[in-house]
């Protein structure tokens, strides 16, 4: 889990958001993988841009947790493609520390 998704601000857009994005139910999963979240399934709330591209680009963090970034997904589809988009930070972040020695 991220430093975003730790945080107070965080917790207090689920309470406010997800209630309304129940309310709109069925809908697609954002992350694409074809099948509808249906009302009573159990669902995250995932942006649709994600917080590493939206920080990219220069988003602010009202504009990253605006409730038109979020959406419903399935929690094992949320929590594959976040894993894959922070190890890819992780892994170039590490590749841009590791320095050959000098010798």
């Amino acid at each position: 889990m991220s430093e975003h998704h730790r945080s107070t601000s965080w917790k207090v857009i689920l309470r406010t958001v997800k209630p309304r994005v129940v309310a709109a139910l069925p809908a697609p999963c954002i992350e694409g993988c074809g099948r509808m979240v249906n009302p009573g399934d159990a669902f995250d709330l995932g942006h649709i841009v994600s917080v590493h591209a939206a920080r990219r680009m220069g988003w602010t963090e009202q504009q990253i947790n605006d409730a038109s970034n979020l959406g419903p997904a399935h929690p094992r589809c949320n929590r594959a493609s976040g894993g894959r988009a922070g190890r890819a930070i992780q892994v170039a972040a590490s590749k841009q520390k590791r320095r050959l020695p000098s010798w």
